[in-house]
């Protein structure tokens, strides 16, 4: 779905005007193929461009949910691509996917979280260690050649926070990927890089974090692996994580209650610093601002009861209804939600009606689509479809997703890359 977005097609006829080499498959709309590191790019700014991929989740309460990663866009970007290159099989592209995903996500628990709030966005910076290590290990990297790739990924890694609610924010993981790749094969042709690239005296974690734990990396890794403990978070809207339970809230109180938007007089949500600081826009005026909208996200609820790809286009955020609805949204800090801590995303819904009634309704911790509360095998079945119907038609949907299902059975990655590629008409 993010190959459609206005952001991924400059990325897509960027790389197309540079041309090169035709190593790896570009997916989604407009497919064509492209280096290994270029492929890497355009399908890590598409992974990212709806903010819909995945969020890694916090173990201890220092280590806020939503400073951390997202984790699976960078490594598997990188993974396609120089698996396709290197036509490895679907259980080799899949090993190397979850060593990056590994990597990614115990480093970042490890970097003082001081690192995101300086203003870095840690999918992009620390992203770009996941691409590295999941193609090191499809290059078959030796340790020397790891050592200077982790000091080459770290010099070319960034990402500032500013650029939240613009088409850069999902650059910063479309450049992890290619960073990642970039870096391996660098490092596999010789290229050296300083000593102590992560944890050195000038390291990419005191630099940029101001230290790290390194006693959630040293001795860790594998033990146990993060996709499995404490797991990932699956979106069930195409925004920033840190808003869903406070939107299912919304949900429960508009279904329950059956409430119009013409009731509506005004909405609080009460939340903590973790919420209301990243969800910064008063009034959404497109819908990369939407994603990060407090106003936008509850208005959209209130106007459809639901959030998927189709509410989240600058004609819907533009529209006359949400632009009157946002200015009766606000948020509201609420210290007493505040001291709970931020491993959890905590808020609470009111909602004022006109004819004088309240409803308030907090959100729930075990928020959808995180480990304690999972989608089903059918409910993941239906967002990719919900996303693949832009490009794909829906005999072709039900290939992809048994090619998925079985990837670690198939003979060549490639297959499946090129199979997500084929530019069929809409089902």
């Amino acid at each position: 779905a993010g190959s459609t977005v206005k952001g991924s097609e400059i990325v897509r006829e960027y790389v197309r005007g540079v041309g090169g080499r035709q190593d790896a498959t570009v997916l989604g709309a407009s497919s064509f193929s492209a280096s290994a590191a270029h492929a890497a790019l355009v399908n890590g700014a598409s992974g990212h461009a709806m903010d819909y991929d995945d969020t890694q989740l916090s173990t201890t309460p220092d280590r806020t949910f939503g400073l951390l990663t997202h984790p699976t866009i960078p490594a598997l970007s990188a993974a396609l691509a120089v698996g396709e290159r290197l036509k490895v099989s679907g259980a080799t592209f899949l090993e190397a996917f979850l060593v990056g995903f590994e990597v990614e996500c115990k480093i970042a628990e490890a970097i003082d979280p001081e690192h995101y709030r300086r203003g870095f966005h840690s999918s992009g910076t620390i992203g770009s260690f996941g691409a590295a290590a999941a193609a090191a290990k499809l290059m078959k990297l030796s340790e020397p050649q790891v050592k200077h790739m982790l000091a080459i990924a770290g010099s070319m890694s960034s990402g500032l926070r500013v650029n939240f609610g613009s088409m850069t924010k999902p650059l910063h993981v479309a450049r992890a990927s290619e960073n990642g790749v970039v870096a391996a094969e660098l490092a596999g042709h010789g290229f050296t890089g300083g000593d102590d690239g992560l944890d050195g005296q000038w390291g990419f974690f005191q630099v940029c974090g101001n230290g790290a734990d390194l006693d959630r990396l040293i001795g860790v890794l594998g033990k146990p692996y993060t996709i499995l403990t404490p797991g990932v978070s699956v979106k069930p809207y195409p925004c920033g994580s840190l808003s869903h339970p406070s939107m299912d809230a919304m949900l429960e109180a508009v279904t329950k209650h059956d409430i119009k938007p013409e009731q509506i007089q005004a909405v609080r949500l009460r939340a903590g610093s973790n919420i209301l600081e990243p969800l910064r826009y008063k009034t959404a005026k497109t819908e990369l601002e939407a994603k990060f909208s407090v106003p936008f996200l509850m208005s959209v609820i209130a106007l459809r009861r639901k959030a998927g790809v189709l509410e989240f286009t600058d004609e819907f955020v533009s529209s006359a209804p949400g632009q009157q609805l946002m200015p009766k949204v606000t948020g509201v800090f609420d210290p007493a939600i505040e001291a709970q801590g931020f491993d959890k995303i905590r808020s609470v819904v009111e909602i004022d009606l006109v004819d004088g009634r309240k409803v308030v309704q907090p959100s729930d911790d075990r928020y959808r689509g995180a480990p304690d509360k999972p989608f089903t095998r059918e409910e993941l079945r239906a967002k990719f479809t919900d996303c693949a119907q832009l490009t794909l038609d829906a005999a072709r949907i039900r290939q992809v997703i048994a090619g998925i299902e079985g990837v670690d059975t198939l003979p060549a990655i490639g297959t499946l890359a090129r199979l997500m590629a084929a530019g069929a008409a809409r089902g």
